[in-house]
């Protein structure tokens, strides 16, 4: 498995390569991968503790990613796919799991929302984390990419920033989970997501209205969030609240699946 020493020399490295996934990960994501290649022409990581398997690469020349995941005879994933190459991938078996885009919100403060009470936000506590992820897995599939988050997930994510809940019939019906990153300039969200059995009551927008005073009462100027380019439900409510894309196209995932 890598080290942190090495991860941290390779991601140095990864910078100075054309095409690349490994500068945007942090450590917690891939300390269980094996390093396969290490030389001046790629860089290539593999995490097979995940399912289906991961790979990380950096290099000038994607034909030699291509190669090496020709070799492979397991389930295996791969993010930030440069689109020239999204046929070649094809090719051999891989199809598109998601595509994210970024969306932006510039201005917090004067988005237009109804709630504008920071004391009203309900959190999720630690011992709730695993109603969470069952919560999140049964939205599953509802968008491309997305397959729910685990107990562990959820309470690593808790101990360091915030997830905001909402309540229907005493239980959690939704949750968005929120960060300030950027110097405290910019809200994230991270995740938003609404039980089906309450989907279509307005959960999905108080969420989004509690996120951005949630982000305001912080000292956020702006907001973050990614979206898959499909996820046309999700896009129309981001829309309202003044987060927009100026992209056409995003962060391209692809899998191969192996019968």
């Amino acid at each position: 498995m890598i080290t942190k020493s090495l991860f941290n020399e390779i991601q140095d490295k990864a910078k100075q390569y054309k095409y690349t996934s490994i500068k945007y990960l942090d450590y917690d994501e891939c300390n269980n991968s094996d390093v396969l290649l290490y030389s001046l022409n790629i860089i290539l990581l593999l995490d097979k503790s995940k399912l289906p398997a991961k790979v990380y690469f950096a290099t000038d020349t994607f034909e030699m990613v291509l190669d090496y995941l020709n070799q492979f005879d397991s389930e295996i994933q791969i993010n930030f796919v440069p689109h020239e190459f999204k046929e070649k991938l094809e090719d051999i078996g891989f199809c598109s799991w998601a595509e994210y885009i970024d969306f932006f919100n510039y201005s917090l403060v004067d988005t237009i929302i109804e709630h504008r009470s920071f004391n009203d936000i309900m959190f999720l506590h630690q011992n709730e984390c695993a109603l969470a992820s069952v919560l999140s897995k049964r939205c599953a599939n509802q968008s491309r990419g997305f397959i729910g988050e685990t107990e562990e997930w959820f309470s690593d994510w808790a101990s360091k920033n915030d997830v905001i809940i909402v309540r229907q019939n005493d239980e959690i019906a939704g949750f968005c989970c929120v960060s300030i990153y950027n110097n405290g300039t910019t809200l994230w969200l991270r995740e938003i997501a609404v039980d089906p059995n309450y989907q279509g009551a307005g959960l999905g927008k108080k969420l989004m209205e509690q996120a951005i005073c949630y982000g305001i009462n912080k000292g956020a100027i702006k907001g973050f969030l990614a979206a898959d380019v499909l996820n046309d439900t999700a896009i129309k409510l981001y829309n309202k609240y003044g987060f927009n894309t100026k992209d056409t196209f995003g962060e391209l995932q692809m899998r191969r699946t192996i019968y």
